[in-house]
């Protein structure tokens, strides 16, 4: 395996929807962090009594999920390796690609800041002029097809059951596979999202949460890599 390519399928990131932008809710909290509401995430945290009027409200607000996945990820020794890719495919038809040797920041709020100013800006270099963030308006059906994976597998609960550590050793013997993770807190994937997986794989009835079953997975497959003898 050269790279193993971790998409974070229709995370619940987004800016406040234009309809919410008048309740109190969301001018409240706008009010108290000195931001824009229309520049603002839309967070279940702050926005709750607002997101009740929106549709498949339970998948949305939520950009804490894909925070935890990242977070773990660009720890791992596959990451610092170069042998793991990383996307957010979110909510509102944005990628967010992580370049090479992102530190993310520890702080959640400093994270949404973050996310908010790249919506602006689309992208983020280090002093050297590298890319390290870069967010850009695509589907996900166009970020695969630029990705070009040899092996696409979707995680979902309902898939067919494979163990873990199976999964880990089949991807490591592909040469540029793909694994899509849920990165919304409840339901499940749209039609959409289903009909672009045609492998969809479930690792047990045990659910887990999505940046356990990150962590998990990254970790078995440098474990698949990793030589006999070492």
């Amino acid at each position: 395996m050269k790279r193993l390519l971790l998409v974070i399928v229709e995370a619940a990131v987004e800016l406040v929807p234009r309809e919410l932008l008048g309740h109190p809710a969301v001018r409240k909290h706008a009010a108290r962090t000195g931001k824009d509401p229309s520049r603002m995430l839309l967070d279940r945290s702050y926005h709750h009594a607002a997101m009740r009027r929106l549709e498949d409200s339970a998948k949305r607000g939520r950009p804490d999920i894909p925070y935890h996945i990242l977070l773990d990820a660009v720890d791992s020794p596959l990451y610092a390796s170069g042998g793991l890719g990383l996307y957010v495919s979110t909510r509102d038809g944005m990628v967010l690609e992580v370049g090479e040797r992102v530190r993310l920041p520890r702080s959640y709020h400093r994270f949404v800041g973050l996310l908010e100013d790249l919506y602006v800006k689309g992208i983020v270099r280090d002093s050297a002029g590298n890319v390290l963030l870069r967010m850009r308006r695509a589907s996900l059906g166009e970020l695969l097809s630029e990705l070009s994976p040899d092996r696409a597998v979707l995680l979902r609960e309902s898939g067919t059951p494979m163990a873990l550590e199976e999964l880990a050793r089949e991807l490591s013997a592909s040469d540029r596979p793909l694994v899509g993770i849920g990165g919304f807190p409840a339901g499940d994937f749209s039609g959409e999202v289903l009909g672009l997986f045609g492998e969809q794989v479930s690792l047990g009835g045990t659910s887990y949460s999505a940046s356990l079953l990150a962590c998990r997975l990254i970790y078995e497959v440098e474990k698949a890599l990793r030589p006999a003898n070492a």
